[in-house]
Order: C-alpha cells, then structure tokens, then sequence
C-alpha cells in the first residue's frame, strides 16, 4: 500500500510543469536589482562620507608614527570602498539607461597626450617598457571625452596590473568614413598573463573575473570591464579583447566621433 502510495506520487512529481521566466519577469528582476544596488550604495556612502571626514581631521591631529599608520590605512581603505561604491552606481545607472552623453569639443591629440602622461609614470614604476603610437595629428573632434576616459582608465589599470614584465601599449588611429563622421580605433596591449579562450565571452560582464586565481592574485570586483562595455555601448560603438595565456592581451575599442 505504502509502496503504490510512494509511486504514484513520484509519478506526480514527474508532470509538474517546469516553470521558466517570463521576459517580464525577468526584466523586474533586473530592474529591481539595479534599484537595490542604487540604494544600498546610497545608503552606505553617506556614513562613508562621515568616515573619511573625521579620520583626515584625526590625521590634522598630533598623532605618533603608529597612530599616523593606522589614520592612513582607514583612509586608504575607505578610498577604495568609495570607489567601488561608485563603479556601482555607475554600472546600476548604465543598466538602468539613467546615464547621458555630454559631447563636447577637444584636441584629439591633446586626449591621448594626457592620459598617457598619467599613466607613464605607473607604467615605468613597474619597471615596464611604455608604448604610444599615435597615427599622425589627430584633429578636433566632438565626443564625450569624459565617458572615454573612464573607460581607458579601467582597461589601462588593468593592463599594469597584470603584468609583471615587458610592456603597455597604447595605440591611436582615426578611420574617416563620410564628410564629418569617423572611428576612433583605439587599442591597449600589454604583455601579462593573458585570459584563456574561454573567459574571453564573460570578462565584460558586471561582477566577472577570468578565474578563482585570478581573483585571489588581483583582488577585484570584476566591474571595471562591465561598466567599459556599457559605456562605450553607450558612445555607440564596440569593445572587444584579444588574448593568448602567458602572452598577454590587446583590448579593441571602435569609438564614433565628430570631425570639426
């Protein structure tokens, strides 16, 4: 009798109908979780704020050599939190479609110029070769510059963060098309460890990183490459990434822009 009564509910069991997402569904989901991460890095950058202000006022203090030591550490920490809290906001407003173009005029030449002249030094610090090829003059154009850079910044960062020896590049080409419109072909090289085949499809999503080792030799949240991907969606044009293990890696940015 039990064993009838334990078979007839296994074959009950068997016809329930898997129930999948809906795109509805699915798309509350991911608005709700953009909204939870709005709020919560909200909700933890106002006692951030109050943090960071009371330890650099404990700093302004007289304080011994170990009482120093450990101001410095509160602050060094707290930087990164604020930081990361940002790239969270920024990735939860991207998804969100809240974030807006701010074109605006700029020297091409004088972009690149800069930007390199800020990571030189890190580059150097490091003991690797630094690397600019820029083709020709590039001219005036009209972009948002600032969206650029943020993204240049987290694949720059990357690139000496991952490599141990040999060099970064940084390599600058503008391809006219028609009258005023042409692409900004952009690539970082580096030497380092290189992304195996197989990661090559996740590493521009939000919250991924190559491996477990990865994570545990470069400490991260994996946004830095999700949040590049959205923004330069954003600009209207395409990333992508190129890499061989131990051979290091080359990071493809298409980016439109206005000749002036």
């Amino acid at each position: 009798m039990k064993k009838h009564h334990k078979k007839r509910l296994y074959r009950q069991r068997r016809k329930s109908p898997t129930i999948y997402p809906t795109p509805d569904s699915a798309d509350s989901y991911r608005k709700a979780k953009n909204a939870f991460i709005s709020n919560v890095s909200h909700e933890i950058r106002t006692p951030m704020n109050a943090i960071m202000g009371f330890a650099q006022m404990l700093k302004n203090t007289e304080l011994d050599a170990k009482q120093a030591d450990y101001v410095d550490v509160i602050l060094e920490s707290g930087n990164k939190l604020l930081a990361m809290i940002g790239n969270l906001l920024d990735l939860s407003n991207l998804q969100m479609k809240k974030t807006q173009l701010n074109p605006v005029e700029c020297n091409l030449s004088d972009f690149f110029e800069r930007i390199w002249n800020h990571y030189r030094p890190q580059i150097a610090h490091k003991n690797l070769k630094p690397i600019l090829q820029v083709q020709g003059n590039l001219p005036r154009a009209r972009l948002d510059i600032e969206k650029l850079e943020r993204v240049l910044s987290f694949i720059l960062s990357n690139a000496i963060k991952f490599t141990v020896s040999g060099s970064v590049t940084l390599r600058v080409a503008l391809m006219r098309r028609t009258g005023e419109e042409a692409w900004l072909n952009i690539e970082v090289e580096d030497t380092g460890c290189g992304i195996e085949p197989k990661y090559l499809k996740i590493i521009f999503e939000a919250f991924e990183q190559a491996d477990n080792s990865v994570t545990r030799a470069y400490p991260g949240m994996g946004l830095g490459l999700g949040i590049s991907s959205k923004i330069i969606e954003l600009l209207g044009g395409e990333i992508s990434a190129t890499s061989q293990v131990g051979g290091g890696s080359c990071f493809h940015l298409k980016v439109p822009v206005e000749i002036l």
